[in-house]
């Protein structure tokens, strides 16, 4: 088996003007693959989901290597929204219908130890990366009300889980300061934090565990040669017992058909200059993270010097915007009006991939010598890091967790390679008229 990537779909760095760029002490420069040589575990992939497997197979006597086609925290880990939650990115009704109770509840608890995983990661290795407590959901519609209380009842009720606090039509506004929300939840066991600042720190400790990092080491070929596996990178080839694929929305074709499986797609975040504590809390009162009802959502939280970071809108063409902030911008200015005298210092983008029932893909391949993971589907800051965790049991041999996710039937994005970005820019389009609907 032959894997070699011809870069279909080439990525456009957006992320000079980024605020986690300019807040983060920026981490020593990686050497780029100079020679062939062998390792044990090769790792494709420098983001949180290549980090972590490196982290949690640490310690087992194994040589490490990751490979990095441009910097560490280039692709998602390190632009994303921030947004560390719990459970998956479908809620548990969505679960129980499609795998029933008892692995719905599997996939519950999973979410759950994701986001205890990264706090402890955290708290371990003394990473400052503004970690801060709480996530609310917010009601765009008087109807989500009722969703929000059926599934409070619902956790209490079959999964006796209690942390959660709600907020109806009269007390929303206290917690966030728009006229666009009917009610919330607040998630008390989430979290947000400077996901830049969380791939350094977590870098940093692989290298003080002599895990190798190369930067500027893109990936042309894979080669399954029997007991182990062939990287072809910089016109060297690294030799692997097992390898390990966490690319997310970067990994194009490099794994072949399984690219049929996921859609990547850009997204883009802005931040304002720094608004100060008081007006923050009068915004945002307990300084949570925020992410609305619809279905093509905004989310929003403070960063540690209280500037407002606010993204949501996406694109699926291989280009980013040219105007990220005004993009952007117009989204921000309908929730919070009165902040458009603010100046908007930082705009950037980024690429992550969905798949179609919007759960994540783990599987392997080459007689399980390869082991990917990858279409976090927006809900990856905790689960990538949780994926490294569960692809380390895997190759220790220490649980059947990794399988429980690898036997999730996932369909392909229908249209094969010509068609699938138009049909999923018509679903798009279908579901923004559905969000403009809902608030008639």
């Amino acid at each position: 088996m032959i894997f070699t990537k011809k870069r279909t779909y080439k990525q456009h760095d957006n992320e000079k003007d980024s605020f986690y760029k300019f807040s983060a002490k920026k981490l020593p420069d990686q050497s780029k693959i100079t020679e062939s040589f062998s390792t044990d575990i090769c790792i494709i992939g420098a983001g949180l989901t290549g980090i972590s497997s490196a982290l949690h197979l640490s310690n087992n006597g194994l040589k490490i290597t990751i490979l990095e086609a441009n910097k560490v925290g280039a692709g998602a880990s390190g632009r994303n929204g921030g947004q560390l939650g719990i459970g998956m990115r479908k809620d548990q009704f969505f679960l129980e219908k499609k795998f029933g109770f008892e692995r719905a509840k599997f996939f519950w608890n999973i979410g759950l130890e994701a986001v205890q995983t990264v706090t402890n990661l955290i708290k371990k290795h003394e990473i400052d990366c503004a970690l801060t407590q709480g996530i609310m959901h917010v009601g765009n519609t008087k109807k989500d009300y009722k969703y929000f209380v059926e599934e409070m009842n619902h956790m209490e009720k079959k999964y006796d889980y209690t942390n959660y606090e709600y907020f109806n039509s009269k007390n929303i506004k206290d917690e966030v300061a728009s006229d666009r929300y009917h009610s919330g939840i607040l998630s008390k066991d989430s979290y947000h934090l400077n996901p830049l600042k969380l791939t350094y720190g977590l870098a940093e400790v692989c290298l003080e565990n002599n895990i190798k990092i190369f930067e500027n080491s893109p990936v042309d070929k894979i080669i399954d040669k029997h007991s182990e596996v062939h990287i072809h990178t910089n016109n060297h080839i690294i030799k692997s017992k097992k390898i390990i694929v966490a690319c997310n929305g970067y990994l194009d074709d490099l794994l072949g058909s399984t690219r049929n499986f996921f859609m990547p797609i850009n997204n883009y975040i802005i931040a304002t200059e720094p608004l100060g504590e008081t007006l923050a809390k009068k915004l945002i009162k307990r300084n949570c993270g925020v992410i609305d009802s619809r279905f093509m959502i905004d989310y929003y939280r403070f960063s540690e010097d209280y500037r407002l970071l606010f993204g949501g809108p996406e694109t699926i063409t291989s280009k980013f915007v040219k105007d990220a902030k005004n993009f952007v911008a117009k989204r921000m200015y309908k929730v919070f009006p009165e902040i458009k005298k603010y100046k908007i210092e930082f705009s950037w983008g980024g690429t992550l991939a969905i798949s179609v029932n919007r759960l994540p893909i783990l599987g392997y391949l080459m007689n399980q010598k390869l082991i990917y993971s990858h279409a976090y589907s927006g809900h990856g800051l905790a689960m990538s890091v949780m994926a490294g965790k569960l692809i380390s049991e895997k190759i220790l041999d220490k649980s059947n967790r990794f399988d429980m996710f690898n036997q999730i039937k996932h369909l392909k994005i229908p249209g094969g390679n010509i068609l699938r970005r138009p049909i999923y820019s018509s679903a798009i389009i279908f579901y923004r008229a559905i969000d403009f609907l809902n608030k008639l």
